[in-house]
């Protein structure tokens, strides 16, 4: 066992041979970013920190006998750590500096369960078809005859629209097995009299009940240190991103499905969808390194 002692040699930290550099976001292609870890050992009496933000200018400011590293002067000091009794009289810890992060967008987080926003059915924009003939199989199945070839979906929406010598009956109803070509087979009660004349209109976007799916999700990462990153004084200067919210203009609040007048329209919605566009769902704000602030924006896929 050694025989504890103090040295005048270690009254300043000495970084030692094990010093390293850290690249704590290689795998997201930021080789810029690094984490000097300097791993000093000075005699534990004589031990005493370096104020937090101070550059890795020099050896002085890093308050070392000489740098292991080329100096730096955009590298911050964000703390001392694991500090270890060496022998009884030797303080060893790990002094770091690190760069401010770039920012980085697009990073792949994982998946998480979103609610995305129902939709009212709307004939907004659709396609209106003007049927021909209407007829009924059975009790329930009922067939319409349009001009034209129709573009439906067993399982979607239209709107449909039929007059007879005796009744008239509108309202949205749901495309069954067995509609093709200029035909459409629905369920509706049978009708009296003879067919007059009626339309159909094929909906622009399928309506739907909002719906909790569980979705990839995307990160940007942001950083600021106060003091340094423009327009940051503080730490309280830093804010999340403002989440995606659709809402009613007219009162402000929240509304689970999206409408004609609503923020965003159900139009615009789908613009959002067809573009691939993402959205935020979360945004946290939270300490990194020493006094370097991340935000951390997740983002979903607009569905």
């Amino acid at each position: 066992m050694s025989i504890p002692y103090t040295s005048a040699d270690f009254t300043t930290p000495r970084a030692t041979g094990a010093s390293w550099i850290e690249y704590p976001f290689i795998e997201d292609g930021d080789t810029a970013t690094k984490i000097y870890h300097l791993i000093c050992e000075v005699n534990k009496d004589d031990y005493a920190s370096v104020a937090l933000d101070t550059t890795m200018a020099n050896a002085s400011n890093a308050d070392v006998l000489e740098l292991p590293f080329t100096a730096d002067a955009a590298a911050y000091h964000v703390g001392d750590f694991n500090h270890q009794v060496i022998d009884g009289a030797l303080l060893r810890f790990d002094r770091q500096f690190t760069s401010i992060p770039a920012d980085r967008n697009d990073v792949f987080t994982g998946t998480r369960a979103y609610s995305y926003p129902g939709i009212f059915a709307t004939t907004d924009a659709g396609t209106e078809r003007t049927a021909t003939a209407y007829s009924h199989s059975g009790t329930s199945t009922q067939i319409c005859t349009l001009t034209v070839t129709n573009t439906l979906s067993v399982g979607d929406l239209f709107y449909l629209e039929i007059t007879t010598s005796t009744t008239v009956v509108t309202g949205y109803f749901v495309a069954i097995t067995g509609t093709t070509g200029s035909v459409v087979k629905f369920k509706l009660l049978t009708l009296g009299g003879t067919f007059t004349s009626g339309t159909l209109t094929e909906l622009v976007i399928q309506p739907r009940g909002q719906d909790a799916v569980e979705t990839g999700s995307t990160s940007d990462f942001t950083y600021y240190l106060p003091g340094v990153t423009g327009g940051i004084t503080n730490a309280t200067d830093v804010t999340e991103t403002a989440v995606f919210k659709a809402y009613n203009p007219a009162t402000g609040l929240s509304v689970l499905t999206l409408g004609e007048s609503t923020v965003p329209s159900f139009v615009e919605y789908a613009e959002m969808v067809s573009d691939g566009d993402y959205i935020v769902v979360a945004s946290n704000v939270k300490r990194w390194r020493g006094n370097i602030i991340e935000r951390e924006d997740i983002k979903v896929r607009a569905l």
